[in-house]
């Protein structure tokens, strides 16, 4: 049986169609996501709890550094409710029924000049959690900064917004506390544009993260669409490089942005996703040497 969801916005423009790349002739870069159960940024970064705190702040080594080869074995010891660590920690004290611990998703990107395209492929994992977002089967949220603007982004990528106070983590002290970041500010562009797809709903979301999640404000996301044929999604996204809206970073070339994505499956919401590892994107700007960036080639 073939279950497709489709939704978008903003397909036309200036009575134009959307022409999307040939994305059989974009190079695909294959990443772990797995699942982080309640990591926060201040567990990531403390030594006792985390061995590698040293190599990431006196060496300036990115977690996928080190990571990008076991993440599935993180994310499986985590999901699992075992320790992981120096510190030996339980991550994860109640885990999710059926959840995996990891999935691999197929990730590629191109540019045309004037928009910044995103594409996103996986298998659907085994299912079998509680339906915590019964409209949505699928999200998928990507955050970037401004190239730098962030502290730390391009070492831990999305992790600078996660943080141990968030609701639903182990020392939230309210059920009202989003992503942040510290010290966030509009006007400085220390925050992270946040874009997302939701499989049930028609308009998909253009926000930031500054002192707090804010789920709109940008006017850069020209379209958002997902599709899901038998147990494979693809999600693409569509967004201006200009920017333009509130909370929006202009990507130019002259600039190498930090960046991070997450994927909520089997309809669950929260902290309860699969996350990637931090990393980094240039415009038509090869950088052979690091092995978490991405050159996003003009089509």
């Amino acid at each position: 049986m073939k279950k497709i969801a489709l939704f978008s916005i903003g397909a036309l423009v200036a009575g134009g169609a959307f022409a999307a790349p040939d994305w059989s002739k974009v190079p695909p870069r294959k990443m772990t996501l797995f699942y982080p159960g309640q990591a926060s940024l201040e567990w990531v970064m403390n030594k006792p709890d985390h061995s590698a705190v040293p190599d990431i702040v006196d060496k300036k080594r990115s977690c996928a550094k080190c990571h990008e080869g076991d993440a599935n074995e993180i994310g499986g010891k985590i999901v699992a409710g075992k320790p992981v660590g120096s510190s030996k920690t339980v991550l994860e004290p109640t885990p999710p029924a059926g959840k995996v611990g990891s999935i691999p998703v197929t990730f590629q990107a191109a540019h045309d000049g004037s928009k910044i395209y995103f594409r996103f492929e996986w298998v659907a994992p085994q299912g079998g959690t509680k339906k915590l977002d019964a409209k949505n089967e699928v999200k998928l949220t990507m955050m970037f900064d401004g190239g730098g603007t962030v502290e730390g982004a391009e070492l831990n990528g999305c992790w600078a917004t996660c943080h141990s106070d968030l609701r639903t983590m182990k020392d939230a002290k309210d059920d009202k506390t989003t992503k942040h970041i510290k010290n966030g500010d509009l006007a400085s562009g220390k925050f992270m544009d946040l874009i997302q797809y939701r499989s049930g709903e028609k308009a998909p979301v253009d926000g930031y993260v500054t002192e707090a999640r804010h789920m709109d404000g940008g006017k850069a996301l020209l379209k958002a669409e997902g599709k899901k044929e038998g147990n494979k999604w693809v999600v693409t996204f569509e967004r201006t490089l200009a920017g333009g809206g509130k909370g929006d970073h202009a990507l130019t070339a002259d600039k190498v942005y930090n960046f991070g994505f997450a994927i909520h499956e089997d309809f669950t919401n929260a902290r309860f996703h699969y996350v990637s590892l931090g990393y980094q994107f240039g415009l038509d700007k090869p950088n052979p040497g690091v092995k978490n960036y991405i050159d996003i080639q003009k089509q």
